[in-house]
């Protein structure tokens, strides 16, 4: 699996994360690399700087239920994109 993280192969350094529409705290994870890289790519374009980093597939449990954030696994073939307030409150951010 593949997370995105503030500094290059450290998940301790912290994870991407967003709330989800019911407020809740969401770790998005990768099967693919390319698709973590793609969505990676859209996020750099609004000015985050997120590393691609390997997580073994059994450390996502106990990851995110010892720091009680719930998590999504983006399967191969899954279209997923930062949400729509991402984009534009980094984008506004940015012109102010």
């Amino acid at each position: 699996m593949f997370i995105l993280t503030k500094d290059e192969g450290s998940i301790e350094s912290g994870a991407y994360a967003t709330l989800d529409t019911d407020g809740i705290t969401m770790v998005q994870f990768f099967v693919d690399k390319d698709d973590a890289t793609t969505y990676n790519e859209l996020l750099n374009a609004v000015g985050y700087e997120l590393h691609i980093t390997e997580t073994p597939d059994d450390s996502i449990e106990k990851l995110c239920g010892f720091m009680g954030y719930a998590y999504t696994v983006a399967e191969p073939g899954d279209f997923v994109y930062p949400r729509f307030e991402t984009m534009t409150d980094s984008l506004t951010d940015d012109l102010i």
